[in-house]
């Protein structure tokens, strides 16, 4: 295992599920992610109740087998049952995950299997590129050049 490489993939992963959260208009830290152990997996709850089902709290989860997918919480906030997948494509952009959101709310998201991945480093390696590259400390601090910061007072 390469600990930069893990890192990389659980600081991707929580970037991408805090941009979707973003575009889902989440407040604060509306959501949970996890890399290890795996299944990566993360949950956003969701403010608003399907039609179908107006007694039940909603949420959107995400896991690195199947994807994307709307589900309901079925006993007391414990059991999760899904309502609508995503589809095939593990990672969407976040603004595609927001409008299958929107869709499913809306009663118009087609009826999609999950993704059904089994390569666990591909995921990874995926969900790194959505983490901030670490960048360097600048060689010297921000100010006056060296040769200045040398010299004696003005004259």
């Amino acid at each position: 295992m390469h600990l930069e490489y893990e890192h990389a993939a659980a600081s991707g992963l929580r970037r991408y599920v805090n941009t979707v959260a973003e575009e889902l208009g989440c407040s604060g830290e509306a959501y949970y992610a996890h890399l290890d152990p795996p299944p990566a997996y993360a949950y956003l709850a969701l403010d608003d109740r399907l039609r179908d089902h107006p007694a039940q709290d909603t949420a959107l989860v995400w896991n690195e087998h199947d994807g994307w997918a709307v589900a309901i919480e079925t006993t007391a906030g414990h059991e999760l049952s899904v309502v609508r997948y995503y589809g095939t494509d593990l990672l969407p952009p976040p603004p595609e995950v927001a409008r299958f959101v929107a869709e499913v709310f809306e009663g118009r998201a087609p009826d999609a299997a999950p993704a059904g991945t089994t390569d666990g480093a591909a995921v990874r390696q995926h969900l790194a590129t959505y983490a901030i590259p670490y960048q360097d400390r600048p060689a010297q601090r921000p100010g006056r050049p060296v040769e200045r910061s040398r010299r004696g007072p003005a004259r």
